[in-house]
C-alpha cells in the first residue's frame, strides 16, 4: 500500500515495490493480517506527526509468519506479531527489528493476534499499569464500544471493577453491556459528570481511561474522585482540551498519558510481557475483542468505517 498524497482514504493505492535486502538483526515476515487503528487513518490524512513522509505506508501492527531473521530470532515459519513503530504495515512481507517482533502462542489465529497487538496491550497497561484499582472500584471508560475500548472494560471488569462505559449510541451501549461495563451513559459532555457522581453516589470514579478526548475532559475531570487517575490512551475527538492545574491539588489526582513505544523503550522487557498477558487472557476466555475481518481490497472502505464512528471493535485486513 502506497501513500503519495494526504487525504480521503482514496488517495491509497495497493503498489508493487521491492524489498528492502534486510540488516543481521531484522525479521522478514509474511504478512497474513494487518490490524487497522485509527491512527492510520490519522497518518493518511498527514495528521500523525508534523514530519510525515511521502510515499509512505500506513500500518504499525500486523501478524504473519517469519520467512527469515537472524539465528537468535524466531525460527522460520514461526506465528508472530510485528510492531511497525514507524509504519509500513499495509504490505504482505515486512522487514522489522527483532526487537519489535512476538510470538503468537499456539492456538490463536493470525487474524486475532493482528486484532490484539497494539490495543491489547495499551489495555492492559491502563488497566494494570497506568491505572489500576482494587476491587469495588470505579473506573469510566470512554469509546467503550471500540476495539481498545471494550478491551479496557473486560480487563477492568475481570479485576472486579465497577466500569461505567460511554459511546455515542445507544447501540454502541448495548456492546459495552454485553462486555461487562456495570452502567452505561452516553457520551454527552453537558450532562457526564451528573450522570457519573449519580452511579457512583456522589463520590465519583478511582479512574478514567479516555480515548476520545476533546470535549469529554473537563466533565470526566469533574466526575473524577479524590486520589484519582486520568489516563489518556487516545485522542479519537482530534480537538484539544484544557485542564486548569489547580484543581489536582487538593484533589490529589494526576494525569498522565502513555503510548506502547514510548513503555517499550524505557522498558526493553516490553511490551512483550503485556502481549503474552493479552494472549493468556485471550485463551483462558477471560477477554473477548469482536473483530470484524475484511479483504485487504476494502482498505478504503475501512479507513471510512473508522472515521464516520460507525465501527465496533477491530478491523482487521486479511490478506
Amino acid at each position: 500500500m502506497e501513500l503519495r498524497a494526504f487525504g480521503e482514504p482514496e488517495v491509497m493505492s495497493w503498489a508493487t515495490g521491492e524489498l528492502p535486502d534486510p540488516d543481521p538483526d531484522e525479521v522478514v515476515v509474511d504478512v497474513a493480517a494487518i490490524g487497522v487503528n485509527f491512527g492510520d487513518t490519522m497518518v493518511r490524512r498527514g495528521e500523525y506527526r508534523r514530519d510525515q513522509p511521502l510515499s509512505f505506508v500506513p500500518g504499525f501492527e500486523v501478524a504473519g509468519r517469519v520467512r527469515a531473521g537472524p539465528a537468535d530470532g524466531p525460527p522460520v515459519g514461526t506465528p508472530v506479531v510485528a510492531f511497525l513503530e514507524d509504519g509500513g504495515g499495509y504490505a504482505d512481507t515486512v522487514v522489522v527489528p527483532a526487537s519489535h517482533v512476538f510470538p503468537v502462542v499456539d492456538g490463536i489465529p493470525l487474524e486475532v493476534a493482528a486484532g490484539l497487538f497494539t490495543q491489547g496491550v495499551t489495555a492492559w497497561y491502563a488497566a494494570t499499569r497506568y491505572g489500576p484499582v482494587g476491587p469495588e472500584g470505579a473506573v469510566l471508560v470512554h469509546g467503550s464500544a471500540g476495539g481498545l475500548g471494550a478491551l479496557c472494560v473486560q480487563l477492568y471488569r475481570e479485576r472486579g471493577a465497577r466500569v461505567i462505559a460511554t459511546a455515542s449510541t445507544a447501540a454502541k451501549l448495548d456492546v459495552a453491556r454485553r462486555h461487562g461495563a456495570a452502567a452505561t451513559t452516553l457520551a454527552d459532555p453537558a450532562t457526564l459528570t451528573n450522570e457519573v457522581r449519580r452511579l457512583t453516589d456522589g463520590r465519583g470514579v478511582d479512574v478514567v481511561v479516555d480515548g476520545v478526548g476533546g470535549a469529554l475532559f473537563a466533565p470526566s475531570m469533574r466526575a473524577l474522585a479524590m486520589n484519582g487517575r486520568y489516563v489518556v490512551v487516545g485522542s479519537a475527538s482530534q480537538e484539544p482540551a484544557n485542564v486548569d492545574v489547580r484543581g489536582l491539588m487538593p484533589r490529589g489526582q494526576s494525569i498522565v498519558g502513555f503510548v506502547v513505544a514510548r513503555v517499550a523503550e524505557l522498558d526493553p522487557r516490553e511490551p512483550a510481557a503485556a502481549f503474552a498477558a493479552v494472549q493468556a487472557a485471550w485463551l483462558e476466555g477471560r477477554i473477548a475483542p469482536e473483530i470484524r475481518m475484511l479483504p485487504a481490497a476494502d482498505v478504503v472502505a475501512a479507513h471510512r468505517a473508522l472515521e464516520a464512528r460507525t465501527t465496533t471493535g477491530k478491523l482487521v485486513l486479511v490478506l
